[in-house]
C-alpha cells in the first residue's frame, strides 16, 4: 500500500497499516511491531492523529486508525484540489507562451492575403521570384489568378521547370483546352486528375499559396506559407502527380488537330457533352468523330481508342 503519494513519510505509513491490520495498542507496542523506537513511533502518532488519520482511544494509551474511506477521502480531496490548481496554472501558462509566440510564427511563416488583386499580384511575385521549380494546382474557375496573370514563360526563360495538374473541373471552362495548349507550347509539365485537393501554387518547395478554406471556398483570403510549413503541399503534390495521366504535346503527323483535341480532353475524363463545349462541335459531331477515331485505329472500345492513340503518337 503506497501511501507516499497522500504526503506520508514512511514511518507515519509503516505505522498507520500497522494500526490498520490490528487493535489499538499504545505506543511502546506500535513501535515494537514496526521496528520503530518509541519516540520515532510516538512522534509518527502525532502526526498522524493531527491529520486525522489516527484517533487516541478513550484510556489516552492506547491508539486505533481512523476509517480509510474517510481519512483517506479527505487527503484525496486535498490532493485533487491541488492537482486542479496546477492544471489550471499550466492551462494560463501555455495560453500567456501560446500568445506571445503566434504573432511572431505568423510573421515568420504565415502570410494571409486579401483581395483579387493582392492575391494576383502575390502569385506572380511568387513566380518571379522562382528559381528552381514551380508547381501548380488549377481547380475549377480560375478567379482572382487567371491565366493572364502568369508569368510561366519569364520563369521558364530562367530554366525553371514549371509543372501543373489541372483537373476535370477546370477544364470543363470556357477556352481551358485553348490555355492549357498553349502553356504546353510554353514547357509546361501538364497532368490530368479527376480532382485536385485546391487550387495551390508551390515555388521552390519553400513557399506555397493556397486558398486559406479550402478547396470549395473562395480564394480570397489566400495563405502564404513559408519554410517547414510547405513540406505537406509538396508532398501533396508529388502524389498528385504521380497519379495523374500527362497531357501530351504535339500530336503526331497525320491526325487531324481537332480529333487530337477531342481525345486530350477525353483522357482528361470529360463528358462528350464537355468536349463539344470546349471544341465548338455538337455532341453528336464529337460522337461521330470518336466512332471514326475507333474505325481507323480498329478499336472496339475507347479505352482501346485511349491505349491506340497514346502507342502511336495521336496525344
Amino acid at each position: 500500500m503506497e501511501l507516499d503519494e497522500l504526503g506520508l513519510v514512511p514511518e507515519e505509513s509503516v505505522v498507520y497499516q500497522m494500526l490498520i491490520a490490528h487493535p489499538p495498542a499504545p505506543a511502546e507496542a506500535i513501535g515494537a511491531a514496526t521496528g520503530l523506537s518509541v519516540e520515532r513511533a510516538a512522534a509518527a502518532l502525532c502526526s498522524l492523529v493531527t491529520r486525522g488519520l489516527v484517533v487516541r482511544a478513550a484510556d489516552g494509551h492506547r491508539y486505533a486508525a481512523a476509517p480509510p474511506a474517510v481519512a483517506l477521502g479527505a487527503e484525496l480531496a486535498v490532493h485533487r484540489e491541488r492537482l486542479q490548481r496546477a492544471e489550471l496554472t499550466v492551462a494560463r501558462l501555455t495560453e500567456a507562451y501560446r500568445m506571445a509566440t503566434a504573432d511572431r510564427a505568423q510573421r515568420e511563416l504565415v502570410e494571409i492575403v486579401e483581395g483579387g488583386e493582392a492575391i494576383a499580384t502575390r502569385y506572380r511575385q511568387l513566380q518571379l521570384s522562382a528559381r528552381h521549380t514551380i508547381d501548380i494546382f488549377s481547380a475549377g474557375r480560375p478567379q482572382a489568378v487567371t491565366p493572364a496573370d502568369s508569368e510561366e514563360v519569364t520563369a521558364i526563360a530562367r530554366d525553371v521547370r514549371v509543372r501543373a495538374v489541372i483537373d476535370q473541373g477546370f477544364m470543363r471552362e470556357p477556352g481551358a483546352a485553348e490555355n492549357v495548349a498553349q502553356s504546353l507550347a510554353d514547357g509546361v509539365q501538364v497532368r490530368t486528375v479527376t480532382e485536385v485537393p485546391y487550387k495551390l501554387i508551390l515555388c521552390d518547395d519553400s513557399v506555397a499559396m493556397l486558398p486559406l478554406h479550402g478547396r470549395n471556398a473562395d480564394v480570397d483570403p489566400a495563405v502564404v506559407l513559408h519554410g517547414g510549413l510547405t513540406h505537406m503541399a509538396r508532398e501533396l503534390f508529388e502524389q498528385v502527380w504521380e497519379r495523374g495521366s500527362p497531357y501530351q504535346g504535339e500530336p503526331g503527323a497525320g491526325v487531324d488537330p481537332v480529333d487530337v483535341h477531342i481525345l486530350r480532353l477525353l483522357l482528361a475524363g470529360l463528358t462528350d457533352t464537355a468536349v463539344a463545349t470546349q471544341v465548338g462541335l455538337s455532341a453528336r459531331t464529337v460522337q461521330r468523330r470518336i466512332q471514326l477515331m475507333m474505325s481507323h485505329a480498329g478499336a472496339t472500345s475507347r479505352l482501346q481508342l485511349g491505349w491506340y492513340a497514346g502507342q502511336h503518337g495521336w496525344v
